[in-house]
Order: C-alpha cells, then sequence, then structure tokens
C-alpha cells in the first residue's frame, strides 16, 4: 500500500504493488514488493524526490551481502561482472551504494532499476565461486539427452535492464523454450529463486522456467519449496517423470509437499 503523505501523487501513481514506510532519514521512503533475495528477504529501494529528480539507492545492502559471503569486488571476475551490471542498468556506486538519479517522471523505471540490480549482483555470490557440474547437472544433462529434447548448457540470457543470467540450461521444448535451474543445495535453492525471479521480469512465463531439486519433497524445507512454487514450477531428480510431463506437455507438477501437510 502507498501511504500518500509520502510521495508526491506524481512519483506515487507510478509504483503500484510497492509499500511504502519511512526511510530512516527526513524525505527518505523505502520501498518494498515482491522481490526476494537469495534468502527469502525482501528487496528495499530507499528513494528521495529533490526538486524535479528522484534519488535512490539500496542503501549498500547488495555489497555487504557480497562482503559478507567473500566475494571481492574490488578486481577479478566479480568485480568487472558487478560494473558490468551497474552499467547495464545505467547506474552507479557511490560508498558502496547501487545509486540513480532521474527525472520524477522516470520515477518507476529507477526504481525498476535498483530492484533489477541488486537482483543480479546478488547472483555474483556463485558466479564467483565457479566450479564445475554438480552430480545432479549432470544427470539432468544425462536425462535431457536421453528424452531426445536439444539442450543447451549454461546459456546467457539477458535481462531487460542489461544484466546477464546464466541458468542450468536452455531446452527446445516441443511447444516452447524452457529455462531449468538444478539446485542440490539450500543455498542453491536460494540463488535458483532469484533466477527465476529474474526470469520473470525479462518476460519468461511461468511455463517457460523450472527449477530441478535434488533428491524428493521430504528432503527440503515445506517454507522454501513454497516460496520457489510460488515463482516457479519445481521437479524433484526422485521423480523425472514429472520432468518429462512438464517439458513436453506443458503439464505443471503438483505442490506434493502441500498434499502431505493436508492428509
Amino acid at each position: 500500500m502507498i501511504r500518500d503523505d509520502l510521495l508526491p501523487s506524481e512519483v506515487r501513481d507510478q509504483l503500484p504493488g510497492w509499500s511504502i514506510a519511512p526511510g530512516g532519514k527526513p524525505g527518505t521512503v523505502a520501498l518494498t514488493g515482491g522481490l526476494f533475495l537469495s534468502d527469502g528477504d525482501g528487496v528495499t529501494v530507499l528513494v528521495r524526490v529533490v526538486g524535479q529528480e528522484i534519488l535512490a539507492s539500496d542503501a549498500g545492502v547488495a555489497a555487504m551481502r557480497l562482503m559478507d559471503a567473500g566475494v571481492d569486488l574490488s578486481s577479478g571476475r566479480a568485480g568487472k561482472a558487478w560494473d558490468e551490471i551497474l552499467d547495464g542498468y545505467h547506474l552507479k556506486e557511490i560508498h558502496g551504494r547501487i545509486t540513480g538519479r532521474r527525472s520524477i517522471h522516470c520515477a518507476s523505471a529507477l526504481v525498476a532499476d535498483i530492484a533489477g540490480a541488486v537482483l543480479s549482483t546478488d547472483s555474483l555470490k556463485w558466479l564467483a565461486q565457479g566450479g564445475r557440474e554438480s552430480p545432479l547437472e549432470r544427470s539432468l544433462y544425462a536425462f535431457l539427452s536421453s528424452a531426445h529434447l536439444k539442450y543447451q548448457k549454461r546459456p546467457s540470457v539477458r535481462l531487460p535492464r542489461g544484466g546477464e543470467v546464466r541458468p542450468t540450461a536452455r531446452v527446445t521444448a516441443p511447444r516452447r523454450e524452457v529455462l531449468v535451474q538444478a539446485a542440490a543445495s539450500k543455498q542453491a535453492a536460494e540463488h535458483a529463486l532469484v533466477l527465476v525471479q529474474q526470469l520473470s521480469r525479462a518476460r519468461y512465463s511461468p511455463d517457460q522456467r523450472f527449477v530441478l531439486l535434488s533428491g524428493s519433497a521430504d528432503d527440503w524445507s515445506p517454507d522454501q519449496l513454497d516460496l520457489l512454487a510460488d515463482n516457479t514450477p519445481v521437479g524433484f531428480a526422485s521423480d523425472m517423470r514429472m520432468v518429462d510431463l512438464f517439458l513436453k506437455e506443458g503439464k505443471e507438477p503438483p505442490r506434493l509437499w502441500a498434499q502431505a501437510a493436508a492428509e
């Protein structure tokens, strides 16, 4: 809900779906919406109106999260990717904060760009770590080959504001293209959540994105599964038949964990 007393009408009318609260400093407000970081925390954008311009930032949250994860943004692959993401969104880093300044008539675009940059930079934890294919990824690729489905490993997918993500596979299904992200750990599932949210912003429909988790539903937290399933169809390595049905026929897998709780 947008509080009428915290933003001029010409700004708040551009922000349907964003909730607003005082931002802690005079004239600054905090916007929150339906976007979530890898650990489930919501994305917050701080904004301030100055004359006919709007200033926005992430309050330094993105950089702090990466530093806490041991990612060095001062050099190397992660630092280069950080700069490319900000440049793609036409934003700047000032004292560790992702910031932007535009006309108040572009408030919606600026807020969306700050949020998108935060989500994109959050994935740099996994980009920096790199690593070889996991057993789950190898199993997925073997399944796709045996199912006679054409696929591309780790494709580069451009986001609307210039960011880039690399899901586990791009699958050429009979009726549409599907981007699949495999996750075998809680941390990897958190990354998968951020990725599918970004794909949603890139206009990939629900039947074009999919998360494959290791094991079965019993191996995962129902809360984490609910959060994932609210953003994408979810399947499990223990039941690749359901994955096959989703890819070839578009049949969405049921929420088996929810059914078990109701019984």
